[in-house]
């Protein structure tokens, strides 16, 4: 005869383990989800993500260097793992558009403890972002000349020198967008100005295009194959800009869902009934339903 008593112990204990190992993996992973779901996420993003990155990995150290986390003695593999995938997906690129970032030298920034125990540092202070900075200023400039003036505007921009050290416009750099900030305050670095907006301007990923496709695919599915190629494109156009649209409502700039789109570090996406998937027409989906035509009555 099987000991029900026993049974159920083994079988709520072998459960526990599971569940308990299942919030383990997710706390370690949901620094990585939050990286990519940045980095696929619209608009100018390129001047944060060799922050995130940075973050990212002291995020994973403080849950996996945990007394009670079974897989503390495998934080140096995934670390390995982790900066050599960064290294492979890193470029110059990366590192001019976090350089030009004006609120990674804000001091009380640079103060606040960085994940995993870490001390910030100012982006001039990094060696790899220097070497990654002074190479994409090579490649922005058309001869030496002009590398050599990017050069020294750019030694001006970190100084902090002239119309940079006025205590307004440190302050701004703190809290403005950093594209807002070069439009107000580069006029003194002309060369460099005009290289942080193009650069900082710049998202991650073409997945903003790519979801003109997705899109069209549902506007010209295979009910809707009749559908000319002009004809769809239109709609394809009035669908994304009316997405566009959304974004100067009111639920949009304020409430729970504000900037659900944009912003995916918000807590509150997480529990959000607006998702982008589920933005659809109906009326583009599904065919209207035939209807019946009224029957003769016979008259008598």
């Amino acid at each position: 005869m099987v000991d029900t008593y026993q049974t159920t112990n083994v079988t709520v204990k072998f459960f526990r383990i599971f569940w308990d190992e299942f919030k383990v993996i997710l706390d370690i992973t949901k620094p990585l989800y939050m990286v990519i779901k940045f980095s696929d996420g619209e608009g100018p993003k390129a001047g944060d993500i060799y922050e995130k990155m940075d973050n990212m990995l002291g995020q994973i150290k403080e849950v996996m260097t945990k007394e009670d986390n079974s897989h503390r003695n495998d934080w140096n593999e995934v670390e390995t793992i982790i900066i050599e995938r960064w290294g492979k997906m890193n470029w110059s690129f990366h590192c001019l558009a976090f350089a030009l970032s004006p609120k990674y030298y804000d001091q009380a920034y640079l103060a606040t403890p960085a994940p995993g125990g870490g001390q910030r540092k100012a982006p001039n202070e990094d060696t790899e972002v220097i070497q990654g900075v002074m190479d994409a200023l090579n490649r922005i400039a058309e001869d030496e000349n002009e590398f050599a003036l990017l050069r020294e505007e750019f030694n001006t921009f970190i100084m902090k020198k002239g119309l940079f050290a006025i205590a307004a416009v440190q302050a701004d750099a703190a809290t403005m967008n950093a594209i807002d900030w070069w439009f107000n305050y580069g006029s003194q670095t002309p060369h460099l100005n005009e290289a942080a907006k193009k650069v900082l301007s710049q998202p991650l990923s073409s997945s903003s295009a790519e979801r003109n496709w997705s899109t069209y695919s549902f506007i010209h599915s295979v009910k809707r194959n009749p559908l000319n190629a002009k004809t769809a494109d239109k709609l394809v156009y009035i669908h994304a800009n009316e997405r566009l649209n959304r974004r100067f409502s009111e639920g949009y700039n304020s409430g729970p869902h504000y900037k659900w789109d944009v912003d995916p570090d918000n807590s509150l996406l997480e529990d959000s009934s607006l998702k982008l998937e589920q933005l659809r027409w109906a009326s583009l989906e599904d065919e209207p339903a035939e209807v019946e035509p009224p029957r003769k009555v016979r008259r008598t």
